[in-house]
């Protein structure tokens, strides 16, 4: 299938949204931007399964044969709804659903998080490396993939304005074309949030990478 990149766009921003309105109804002390990245990804994964079949940190295709120790994970693999993502790192019984999906079928996305502040409203000193590194050689390592057909990265930055956010967006994109990764148009969808620690926006970014198969 094609994905919609606009409407999964819309989707992750619903999440946050969502998550963020469930936050103010309780008059939480803590904000979205008090999780780890790790339980971002949780969250999101819990709430696009009303949109989507959800896998977390699913075995790349390519490494399969290997012990599952040195396989190379993906945070998030979406698959339409009603058609699971086969995993091939589990044996097939008799009960597996009729119409699994195959790698082809799905959006495998790896997810990052940056924070323009920490506790205490200080500069997170790793602010502008979380742009750069860790996420150019994810967006590598899915493109090489000759069995994924669509796949993407998905940035959830927190930080104090639009104007901020625009700016690093720009110079992000800069540092994957010095870094030649192929990576398409970027979807963003920004949510105002309660200021706690100095973050005002909560922004989801999601760009498709350009497949070299």
């Amino acid at each position: 299938m094609v994905w919609d990149l606009s409407t999964v766009a819309d989707h992750l921003a619903a999440s946050v949204l969502a998550a963020e309105q469930e936050l103010q109804l309780e008059q939480a002390v803590y904000g979205l931007d008090a999780r780890d990245e790790k339980s971002l990804q949780a969250m999101m994964a819990g709430r696009l399964g009303a949109y989507y079949e959800v896998c977390r940190e699913v075995h790349y295709p390519s490494s399969v044969g290997k012990r599952l120790t040195h396989r190379q994970r993906c945070d998030l693999v979406l698959t339409p709804k009603g058609r699971p993502l086969r995993l091939d790192s589990k044996p097939a019984t008799l009960f597996d659903p009729p119409d699994e999906a195959g790698p082809a079928d799905g959006l495998w996305l790896e997810l990052k998080v940056a924070f323009q502040f920490k506790e205490g409203g200080e500069r997170h000193g790793g602010y502008g490396p979380q742009w750069r590194q860790a996420v150019v050689e994810d967006l590598r390592k899915m493109e090489a993939e000759p069995l994924i057909h669509e796949a993407g990265l998905l940035l959830i930055v927190f930080n104090e304005s639009q104007e901020v956010l625009a700016k690093d967006l720009e110079l992000f994109e800069d540092v994957l074309a010095r870094k030649e990764v192929l990576a398409g148009y970027r979807h963003v969808r920004s949510v105002p949030i309660t200021e706690r620690i100095g973050h005002r926006l909560c922004t989801v970014a999601l760009w498709p990478t350009i497949q070299r198969n």
